[in-house]
């Protein structure tokens, strides 16, 4: 798969597979000029190879909002990886229209689908140079309700992942699940992982070994942990988020490579 080649350059060529998670707060003013001057700072060092959009809080901040996210779409999507995460999931048309607006009108090279309605909420998001990642498993604590239900010898989640997987998807594993050495087992080295957790969440770095063997094509994500690092560790937001990029970076190096 041609997006596929176009994930393991990416990371290749920067030496991580580290991604940035932009989740805006309220009030924060310069949402384009804050996450812009973060973002160039990790390009420039080759500490990051795909940056994260969170479809939600950017909505949330009205029309303001999602023309700042249209701006920084616009602005990385020729410099790195973009991941939409707006967690999509309908049906027939409905989810043929969200497809449209992901990777047509905002210009995603993927985005985040949720599968709890099957084969309709997915395919639509299955097209050649764009990547679904479908959620596996998630690391919230309601996770538990639905995703560990068993049917049958197996859980729910991993008859999602199965699924998702031979239709072409990539999946969403929460690092703090502690499922994604049993889930890489299931589906093979070659599905593409977005691993959110890391950081401010509290997911371990080990269980990123699971990835060893065909890393690059696999984005390990940090949101608030890089953008707000200043707020803990003093100094500029740039200089305080390359600082902590370089540690996720070391230790994840420490385990997938």
């Amino acid at each position: 798969m041609a997006v596929l080649r176009k994930l393991e350059k990416m990371a290749v060529a920067s030496g991580s597979i580290l991604c940035f998670g932009i989740d805006p707060r309220e009030g924060m003013g310069d949402i384009v000029g804050y996450y812009s001057s973060i973002t160039d700072a990790l390009l420039e060092e080759h500490l990051i190879s795909a940056i994260k959009p969170n479809y939600a809080y950017f909505g949330a901040l009205g029309f303001d909002g999602l023309h700042a996210l249209k701006q920084i779409i616009d602005r990385y999507r020729e410099k790195t990886f973009v991941i939409l995460d707006a967690k999509r999931g309908d049906i027939g048309k409905s989810s043929e229209a969200y497809a449209k607006e992901a990777y047509d009108f905002w210009g995603a090279d993927a985005v985040t689908v949720a599968p709890y309605m099957g084969t309709d909420s997915i395919s639509p998001f299955i097209r050649e140079g764009k990547i679904a990642y479908v959620l596996g498993r998630t690391s919230n604590p309601g996770a538990k309700d639905f995703e560990e239900l068993k049917t049958g010898k197996e859980k729910v989640y991993g008859k999602v992942c199965a699924k998702a997987a031979k239709m072409g998807a990539g999946l969403v594993v929460g690092a703090t699940s502690g499922a994604l050495p049993g889930i890489v087992k299931l589906v093979g080295k070659d599905v593409p992982m977005l691993i959110p957790g890391i950081g401010a969440q509290g997911g371990g770095f080990d269980v990123l070994k699971a990835l060893h063997g065909n890393p690059f094509i696999h984005r390990v994500n940090s949101s608030s942990s890089i953008a707000f690092a200043h707020e803990k560790k003093g100094g500029s937001p740039e200089q305080a988020a390359k600082k902590e990029a370089e540690f996720l970076n070391k230790e994840i190096g420490k385990r997938v490579f």
